[in-house]
């Protein structure tokens, strides 16, 4: 809880860029970066959805004394999450882990911070 606090007051004292103040990056709510998320990897919530079905048909089967529909609920839950977690990890794997496009760039660095440059000295 602290730290959060910390973050915060630490980002209220950051100044704002002009792509920011054009942009207002700070304005994005959690619900349109949530639902972009969402877009990005729509297998993910599938998944979860599946999961929670399950977990929720065991329930019922369990409370209906269905042991054999209990189980077959199980199975598919494990089946699911199984099939969730592929989902975050393949979509890591192809869209990268959240790495900027443009950071991939390579800059190169100023003149006289090349390897081999000596500094010129004037007398």
């Amino acid at each position: 809880m602290q730290w959060t606090v910390e973050r915060d007051a630490v980002k209220a004292n950051v100044p704002l860029i002009p792509s920011d103040m054009s942009e207002g990056s700070r304005a994005v709510s959690n619900a349109s970066s949530g639902l972009s998320k969402l877009l990005e990897n729509p297998l993910i919530p599938i998944g979860m959805g599946a999961t929670v079905g399950c977990l929720i048909g065991m329930l019922v089967a369990t409370l209906r004394r269905s042991t054999k529909d209990a189980q077959l609920f199980m199975r598919g839950r494990v089946i699911a999450q199984g099939l969730t977690v592929g989902a975050i990890v393949g979509g890591a794997a192809l869209f990268g882990i959240g790495a900027p496009a443009n950071s991939m760039k390579r800059q190169t660095p100023p003149a006289h911070l090349m390897p081999g440059s000596t500094p010129k000295i004037s007398q």
